[in-house]
């Protein structure tokens, strides 16, 4: 019956990427009965994305877009939603009467560039008692147009946002702080201050403190020393909860107030992006103490923690082995049982106020993110939104093959095999081999549009989870420190003569590679170790590890690496920067590259293409004028196409 319905379908096209609608921030109601979340859509027209909220009523699972915004928030009776929108030439937070459909704008929020780290929590929140919202803010500041300066000095370290579009490209001075305000309006209170950078807040169940994060160092545009603080919103006294210089994030107060439950990480060198150390959870006592892991025993990467409302256990998410069940833990026994598991991932999820269910969006190789929703105690879900119906009705989205295969040294390597749509077995198709970022990331059964793009038009993928890649435990995400390009090219290169010797319709003369960040600087380092590929796409790729050590916002993740700054350790990050050994390219090599790419900047790209150019490979650069850093769901949807469509292209070309 499905290869029935199959034949009715099409490729999936670049032009699709219009259609693709991102289900996010689902939240169960406090009666239980209905779901808040957002849905974000393109608008072609404008070539803007838009965010909508939409209410869902779980029993007939029909739903409704209430208003325009983001970031939307049940207040603790469910009469009111509060979200984040600009309108009417007001910027901040407004309350939706869910009654009456009426908005009502609260207060101004004023935003910082300011990059802290990627698990930095900016969001607001309601009090338990529902008399206020918590938000995290800047004082009023006028916002310099960068293409107006004529001069800009800074003596700081990290001077620059991360680039791209609704960014300054320079930091500005103003310090992120905690306020409150009263639902019924009024002036705010603001709670913190200092020259510090104070987020990621959480409500004691009392509505009297809020437990937040701050890196209260004296230098801290040079470590990643956050500690975790609560501040009294009565006294304003403030009080450190963590002493131990670990980097702390969203912490989560307990629902008796006895505990404050956070993520953190235990090593000596950290940085603002790709961690090599798994985060793992953590409790201390509200009232100050030693903080206790529950986790390590556990050996994954703990993300996306929340307290049972009724008992004294946490859930949790933890990527493993390239899928992300949602789990459970027992703070007094340290018991851990899974609650949700399968070929996916669990993404943001909800539990109501009862415990009686839980709502969470799934994704899969073949399904973009939507909410399901299970009961307790039942082992089947049901889904509840269908979004992306009509876009699955249309295309034709190929599923994988997972594989093992044992690296050389013995390690074993996960990776998963795509045929291209269409597959006949009597053809032999060329192969893509698609690398992830991070380094520390993770691929597995999510929906990915690019390698969907490229089955579609008639290439397999391959795609694997090297050393350093998270999901696999401690020691296996530590397996690149020191040596990129080292035994995690040889992972690949082991995967990629695994598939060739497996499946007879791969044609092994017509390889191609392509990645983004450092899936970017592996596609670099690929092309300078083996001209097997006949073709690479590099898309917001590292060339030059010296130069992107100064040039970054990322300064720390070089020294996080490779255990120290760069000046200490100049042979060994230009021992493992492709541009050493540009002179060995023969293959043909895209390059795509934000223009104000802060994160990796652009001028990588042009390293590397400068290079190529003056050795007579055939390359090309293209700049995202405007964009920041790659393929990213904010870039323009246009570019978006404009990137697809060059990637095929490309390939095309030379394979």
């Amino acid at each position: 019956m499905k290869k029935s319905k199959d034949r009715n379908k099409r490729p999936f096209s670049v032009e699709d990427h219009y259609k693709i609608k991102n289900v996010g921030s689902p939240q169960i109601s406090p009666d239980g009965k209905q779901i808040l979340y957002v849905i974000t859509s393109t608008d072609a027209s404008e070539n803007c994305r838009k965010d909508q909220i939409a209410l869902l009523n779980i029993a007939d699972k029909h739903f409704q877009i209430l208003v325009e915004g983001s970031s939307p928030v049940w207040s603790p009776t469910g009469l009111q939603i509060a979200f984040e929108a600009n309108k009417d030439g007001k910027d901040g937070i407004w309350i939706y009467d869910l009654e009456d459909s009426s908005e009502n704008f609260l207060t101004p929020i004023y935003h910082s560039s300011y990059f802290i780290n990627h698990l930095e929590d900016k969001s607001f929140k309601w009090s338990p008692n529902g008399k206020q919202i918590a938000y995290v803010s800047t004082l009023p500041t006028k916002k310099t147009d960068d293409k107006k300066m004529e001069v800009m000095v800074t003596n700081r370290l990290l001077y620059m946002s991360k680039g791209g579009r609704g960014r300054s490209y320079f930091v500005d001075e103003s310090r992120m702080h905690l306020w409150t305000v009263s639902v019924d309006g009024g002036v705010p209170k603001q709670l913190t201050f200092g020259e510090y950078d104070d987020h990621s807040l959480h409500w004691s169940p009392d509505s009297l403190q809020i437990a937040f994060i701050s890196n209260r160092t004296a230098d801290p545009d040079n470590n990643q020393y956050c500690d975790l603080w609560k501040v009294n919103t009565e006294s304003g006294e403030i009080t450190r909860l963590t002493h131990d210089l670990k980097t702390a994030f969203q912490p989560r107060w307990s629902s008796n107030g006895e505990f404050v439950a956070y993520l953190g990480t235990s090593g000596a060198l950290s940085t603002n992006d790709s961690q090599s150390d798994d985060t793992h959870l953590y409790i201390v006592p509200g009232v100050g103490g030693e903080s206790l892991c529950l986790t390590k025993a556990f050996d994954r990467r703990i993300e996306n923690i929340n307290w049972h409302p009724l008992e004294e256990t946490i859930f949790f998410n933890a990527g493993n082995h390239g899928r992300t069940p949602l789990f459970q833990i027992h703070i007094n026994s340290g018991k851990i049982k899974t609650v949700i598991e399968g070929d996916c991932h669990i993404l943001d999820y909800s539990i109501s106020s009862d415990a009686g269910r839980i709502a969470y969006l799934h994704t899969d190789i073949v399904n973009p993110p939507e909410i399901f929703t299970r009961r307790k105690n039942q082992t089947e879900s049901t889904q509840i939104s269908n979004h992306n119906e009509a876009l699955l009705q249309e295309c034709l989205f190929q599923d994988v093959k997972e594989f093992w295969v044992k690296s050389f040294d013995g390690v074993p390597v996960q990776g998963w095999i795509m045929k291209p749509v269409l597959f006949n077995s009597e053809k032999t198709y060329p192969l893509i081999l698609v690398i992830h970022g991070g380094p520390h990331n993770m691929f597995g059964y999510d929906f990915e549009e690019r390698m969907q793009l490229l089955s579609a038009h008639g290439y397999g993928v391959l795609f694997m989870n090297p050393r350093g890649s998270h999901g696999y435990g401690q020691a296996f995400s530590n397996g690149n420190l020191l040596n990129w390009g080292g035994g995690d090219y040889k992972d690949l290169m082991a995967g990629v003569d695994y598939v060739i010797n497996k499946y007879k319709w791969i044609d092994k003369e017509r390889l191609g590679v392509t990645g983004q960040s450092y899936g970017g600087y592996m596609g670099n380092w690929i092309i300078t170790q083996t001209n097997r590929f006949k073709a690479a796409v590099v898309d917001g790729g590292i060339s030059n590890l010296v130069s992107f050590a100064g040039t970054s916002i990322y300064h720390s993740l070089t020294e996080s690496e490779f255990n120290g700054s760069a000046y200490d350790n100049f042979e060994l990050i230009w021992q493992w920067s492709p541009l050493k050994n540009v002179k060995k390219v023969t293959t043909p090599t895209l390059f795509l590259h934000g223009e104000i790419d802060n994160e990796v900047p652009v001028t990588q790209a042009e390293e590397m293409y400068v290079a190529l150019k003056k050795l007579g490979v055939e390359t090309t650069l293209v700049q995202y004028l405007g964009e920041g850093h790659g393929w990213r769901p904010d870039l323009k949807p246009n570019n978006r196409v404009d990137l697809g469509s060059r990637m095929l292209s490309w390939f095309d070309k030379y394979l």
